[in-house]
C-alpha cells in the first residue's frame, strides 16, 4: 500500500501547489486591473464635475451681467435714450442664466458658445440643495424677466410705464444679487468639495488594491519559495520553468514600482489640486472686490456723460447768442437770450459743475481701488519669480490679507504688529502661500455668529524672521495638536475641507529650513509661530527648486 500511494502523492501536490499559485496570479492580477478601472473612473468623474462647475461659472457670469444692462436699461429709459441695446444685451445674458439654471436643476442638454453640452442632476443632496434655492428664487421672476428680455414687458407702453416695468425687474434683480451670488459661489465651492471627496475616495481604493496586489504577491513569493525548499527534486527537473517564473516576477515588480510611482505622482497632483482650489476661492473673492468699485465707476462715466450733453447744449446756446449778436440780427436776440438764460440756469440749478467734479474724484478713487487690488494679487502669485529672492515679509503678509479679505471680513478684525525693515532670503510665492493658508484657517476657527480678532506679529533676531499667527477662536483639542500637519488630516466635516492646507504650510517651511510650532487652548484661540532663516542655505535652495520642479 504505500508503495502504490507514493507516487499518487508525488503527483497531486504539486497539482495543488499550482492551483494555489494560479489563483494568487488570478487575484493579483484581479487588483492591478482595479486600479486601472479606477483611474478610469476618476478621469470620467472628473470631466463631469469640470463640466458642471464650467457651466455653475456660466450662470454666476450671465446673473452678473444681467444685472448690469437691466441698470444701463433703466438709465436709458430715465434719461429717453433707447433701451434696445440693453435689452438685447439683457435677453442674451438672461437666457443664458435660464438655461444653465434648469438644466443643473433637472439635468438635460443646453448649447453655451456654440458647444453642446448634457448635464445629469445633480446626485449629492447638498449640491442638488443648493441649486434647487437658487431654481426656486428664479422661478419667482423667471416670467416677468424674460418677458422683459424679449420686448413684450415694453411693448406699447409710455415711458413711465417702462421705467415701472424695467424697475420692478431691477427691485427683484438687486433685492436677489446677494442671494444669486452667494449661491452660485457656494454652488461652485461645493461642487470643487464634491469633486475633492470622490478623488480622494478612489484614492484611498487605488492605494487599498495596490497593497492588496503587492501583498499577495509577496505571498505568492513567500508560498513558491517554501514549495521550490520542499522539492528539490521537482526543482531540478523543471529549471526551465523556474527560470521564466523568475522572468515573470522580474516584469511584475518593474510594473509594480511602475505603479508605486504613478500613485506618487497622484497624491502630488492632489496637493496642487488642493491649492488651485485655494486659487480658485482667492480669484472669486478677489472678483467680487473689484466688482464694487468697477460698478459705482461705470455710473459715475454714465451720470458724467449726462451732465456734459447738459452742458454742451448750454455752450451750444451761447454760442448761437454770439452769433446772433455778431450777425445783428436783433430780432431773434431776446429769444436766444432766453434759451441761453435757460440752459445756464439748469447747470446752476443741479450745481452740474461741483456734482461732476465729485463725481471724477470718486472715480479715480474706485479705480485706485482697483488698482490696488490687482498689484495685491500681483505681489501674492509672483508667478514670474522661480529663483529665491531677498522679499519684504510684512508686505507678503499684506498681500495674502488683501487676497483673504473676502473670507476674514466677515469673521474678524486684524490687528497687526510689525516690526520694521522685515526681509528674508526666500521664494515668495512659496511663503505667500504660507500666509494665505494660515489666514483662512485662523478665519474659519472663529464660530460663525461670532466676530473674533487675527493678530500677527514680525520680529527679528540675530539670525532668523520670526512670525506669529494668532486667532481667538474655537482652538484644537490637545490630541490634535500631534496631528495637524498630517496629509489628509482634518477637524472640520466631511466635505469642508481636504487636510492638506497645513500640511502644505509645513513642507513649504520645512524647504526654508525653518520650523513652525503650534500653541493652542480650546475655547480660547491657536497661534502658530514661524521661524525662517534670514538668509537661506544653498542646500535649502536646491531643495526648494526640486520642488518647484
Amino acid at each position: 500500500m504505500p508503495e502504490s500511494n507514493a507516487p499518487q502523492l508525488t503527483a497531486t501536490a504539486p497539482a495543488r501547489q499550482y492551483g494555489e499559485l494560479i489563483l494568487y496570479a488570478v487575484l493579483f492580477f484581479a487588483l492591478v486591473a482595479s486600479v486601472f478601472v479606477l483611474n478610469i473612473i476618476l478621469s470620467t468623474q472628473s470631466q463631469k464635475d469640470a463640466t458642471q462647475i464650467f457651466c455653475a461659472t456660466r450662470q454666476q457670469r450671465a446673473w452678473q451681467k444681467a444685472r448690469k444692462s437691466l441698470e444701463n436699461a433703466q438709465i436709458a429709459v430715465a434719461a429717453g435714450a433707447p433701451v434696445a441695446a440693453a435689452l438685447a444685451e439683457f435677453n442674451g445674458a438672461i437666457k443664458n442664466f435660464d438655461a444653465v439654471t434648469r438644466a443643473l436643476h433637472t439635468g438635460g442638454t443646453l448649447t453655451l458658445d456654440a458647444t453642446t453640452i448634457t448635464l445629469e442632476r445633480i446626485e449629492d443632496a447638498r449640491a442638488a440643495h443648493i441649486i434647487d434655492t437658487l431654481y426656486a428664487i428664479w422661478s419667482k421672476g423667471r416670467e416677468p424677466l424674460l418677458q422683459l428680455a424679449t420686448g413684450a414687458a415694453l411693448r406699447d407702453k409710455t415711458i413711465n410705464d417702462s421705467l415701472a416695468a424695467i424697475g420692478s425687474a431691477a427691485e427683484f434683480v438687486v433685492g436677489n444679487d446677494d442671494a444669486v451670488f452667494n449661491g452660485t459661489q457656494e454652488f461652485i465651492v461645493k461642487l470643487g468639495q464634491l469633486s475633492t471627496e470622490r478623488t480622494a475616495r478612489l484614492q484611498t481604493l487605488q492605494v487599498v488594491s495596490l497593497v492588496s496586489s503587492i501583498l499577495v504577491f509577496l505571498f505568492m513569493v513567500f508560498r513558491v519559495s517554501f514549495s521550490l525548499r520542499k522539492q528539490d527534486g521537482i526543482i531540478s527537473e523543471r529549471t526551465e520553468e523556474i527560470i521564466a517564473q523568475r522572468d515573470t516576477i522580474a516584469q511584475e515588480k518593474v510594473f509594480i514600482e511602475k505603479l508605486l510611482s504613478d500613485l506618487k505622482e497622484t497624491q502630488t497632483q492632489l496637493i496642487q489640486s488642493e491649492k488651485m482650489a485655494s486659487l480658485g476661492q482667492m480669484v472669486a473673492g478677489l472678483a467680487h472686490e473689484v466688482n464694487t468699485p468697477l460698478g459705482f465707476v461705470k455710473n459715475n462715466i454714465q451720470v458724467t456723460e449726462r451732465n456734459h450733453a447738459i452742458i454742451s447744449d448750454a455752450l451750444d446756446a451761447y454760442m448761437k447768442l454770439g452769433d446772433t449778436i455778431e450777425s445783428g440780427e436783433l430780432e431773434h436776440l431776446e429769444k436766444v437770450l432766453l434759451n441761453a438764460k435757460a440752459a445756464a440756469e439748469k447747470i446752476r440749478t443741479f450745481d452740474l459743475i461741483s456734482k461732476t467734479k465729485k463725481i471724477l474724484a470718486s472715480s479715480v478713487v474706485g479705480a485706485e481701488r482697483i488698482q490696488e487690488l490687482i498689484s495685491n494679487l500681483k505681489n501674492f502669485s509672483r508667478l514670474d519669480e522661480t529663483s529665491v529672492k531677498n522679499a519684504d515679509i510684512n508686505a507678503g503678509i499684506d498681500s495674502a490679507l488683501m487676497i483673504a479679505e473676502n473670507v476674514i471680513k466677515q469673521k474678524a478684525d486684524v490687528v497687526k504688529h510689525y516690526a520694521p525693515s522685515v526681509t528674508a532670503e526666500c521664494y515668495p510665492a512659496q511663503l505667500n502661500q504660507v500666509f494665505l493658508n494660515l489666514l483662512t484657517n485662523a478665519a474659519q476657527a472663529i464660530p460663525d455668529g461670532t466676530r473674533g480678532t487675527i493678530t500677527i506679529t514680525t520680529r527679528l533676531d540675530n539670525t532668523n524672521v520670526i512670525l506669529n499667527f494668532a486667532d481667538t477662536g474655537k482652538g484644537i483639542a490637545p490630541e490634535n495638536l500631534k496631528k495637524i500637519f498630517e496629509p489628509f488630516f482634518t477637524t472640520k466635516p466631511i466635505g469642508q475641507g481636504t487636510g492638506l492646507g497645513l500640511s502644505i504650510v509645513y513642507k513649504i517651511i520645512e524647504r526654508h529650513q525653518g520650523s513652525i510650532e503650534v500653541k493652542s487652548d480650546v475655547g480660547k484661540g491657536t497661534e502658530f509661530e514661524i521661524r525662517i532663516p534670514r538668509k537661506l542655505s544653498a542646500n535649502a535652495q536646491l531643495q526648494s527648486r526640486a520642488a518647484l520642479a
